[in-house]
């Protein structure tokens, strides 16, 4: 199954999008907008924008906004259930 090629235009996602300013919550770099921003599909994979939950749900957290950031699928996956933040606070 292939990937979409943009993100979903969820007003949710927009907001994030906007409050950080398109950069990875938990890298500080920036993520493409879009497939066409990257030059190929799988680093489209890697780098498109996921959501995260600051506190995983694995840990209790909730689907709120409050507890939701956008990240790189890379570092979304590498983060796992860890509930360590973006700032490398623990978030209790």
């Amino acid at each position: 199954m292939s990937l979409p090629l943009r993100p979903a235009e969820s007003e949710l996602f927009q907001s994030l999008w906007r409050d950080q300013a398109g950069q990875c919550a938990l890298c500080g770099k920036p993520m493409p907008s879009t497939r066409f921003h990257v030059a190929h599909a799988s680093i489209w994979k890697r780098e498109r924008p996921t959501f995260d939950h600051i506190v995983p749900r694995a840990a209790g957290g909730p689907d709120t906004p409050e507890n939701l950031q956008l990240a790189h699928a890379r570092c979304n996956r590498i983060k796992g259930k860890s509930q360590k933040g973006s700032d490398g606070r623990v978030r209790t």
